[in-house]
């Protein structure tokens, strides 16, 4: 799901003069990422690039799994690569049928400092693309248009880094 929101959000950022990086990768878990030998390259390109914000979509193609317990270690690990950066965890949207066993609450229990959101909570993905499973391209980009305005209503101005997330975060607003 990183790559399904991934390219309409750079887009949507780079439109308001936000350079970004995107990393994704067709069929990872949340394990490939958190892995202290950097098979994904994520503490690599941290280092590289030193981003003011990391969002991270991860866990899609676990949420089905028997104990989601599993992924609370490897969650805590990719947290803490993250560093003292500003970080949001974006949960993938759930399609029709899809079983979460409680991945979701594991992730929101672990990610700290990341901020978990729950797309799910906050936007209803309506249209499934062919595989049914990831959001059509338009959906994607209205998926990645609210992020971006979930991200302008959340961000401290005054916080002491340029992406610091607001203590208590919300919904923006509907347009």
């Amino acid at each position: 799901m990183a790559d399904a929101l991934g390219k309409d959000l750079k887009l949507e950022l780079e439109g308001r003069g936000i350079r970004n990086i995107l990393s994704a990768k067709e069929a990872t878990y949340i394990p490939q990422w958190a892995s202290k030998f950097d098979s994904m390259g994520f503490r690599g390109q941290l280092k590289v690039h030193n981003p003011d914000l990391v969002i991270i979509t991860l866990g899609g193609n676990e949420l089905a799994m028997p104990d989601p317990r599993e992924r609370a270690e490897p969650v805590r690990e990719l947290a803490k690569a993250v560093g003292a950066r500003p970080c949001v965890w974006i949960a993938a949207p759930l399609w029709p049928g899809a079983q979460n066993t409680g991945l979701f609450e594991v992730i929101r229990a672990n990610c700290a400092p990341c901020v978990f959101v729950d797309t799910n909570a906050l936007i209803k993905l309506e249209v499934l693309a062919a595989d049914g499973v990831h959001p059509t391209l338009a959906e994607r980009k209205r998926w990645a248009h609210f992020m971006v305005r979930w991200l302008e209503h959340n961000r401290d101005p005054v916080g002491p880094q340029p992406w610091s997330i607001l203590a208590s975060i919300s919904a923006p607003p509907d347009e």
